[in-house]
């Protein structure tokens, strides 16, 4: 029996256009520099029926923590892997403890994930907003490879949602 993920991802480019005060509200179109909406979707086959993944088990989430200095490692060195597919998701909550969510973030803290040779320093680093995530299928990681997440903030820790699919 075959095992896979799928997924989908879209954007769209929007400008807010200001409205005159009296005759009317301001409004958003489609920027005319895509001019629509981008999107795909599809599927990566895993390596088994049952597949493996970490940051869940048994339907419950082990949620990281994204401290304000230094990182958390979501994936790391000798336990590299390729993965079928990486998910991450900024929750827009504090980090409480792996099964429990705390307060809300602020709107403009946002989480910092880095694919970095562990010895080498950054190669590959985005940010996730507060309630974004991301997914990656196909990641390639060798024995020196490492992902981490950080928060951006000074002050907020993140409680980071993610599953690596092996």
């Amino acid at each position: 029996m075959a095992s896979r993920v799928e997924y989908s991802v879209s954007m769209t480019p929007i400008r807010t256009i200001s409205g005159s005060g009296a005759d009317y509200d301001d409004h958003d179109a489609i920027a005319t520099d895509i001019g629509k909406s981008l999107g795909g979707s599809g599927e990566v086959a895993t390596t088994a029926a049952d597949h493996t993944t970490v940051g869940y088990a048994s339907k419950t989430v082990a949620y990281a923590n994204a401290p304000v200095s230094g990182g958390t490692a979501l994936q790391l060195g000798a336990d590299a892997a390729d993965y079928k597919m990486v998910f991450i998701k900024n929750t827009g909550k504090k980090y409480s403890s792996a099964i429990v969510l705390g307060a809300d973030i602020t709107a403009t803290t946002g989480l910092v994930v880095t694919i970095e040779a562990v010895a080498e320093g950054a190669t590959t680093k985005f940010t996730i907003p507060k309630g974004g995530a991301v997914c990656l299928p196909q990641v390639d990681l060798g024995t020196s490879m490492g992902i981490f997440v950080k928060s951006d903030s000074a002050t907020e820790t993140i409680a980071v949602e993610y599953a690596l699919v092996l």
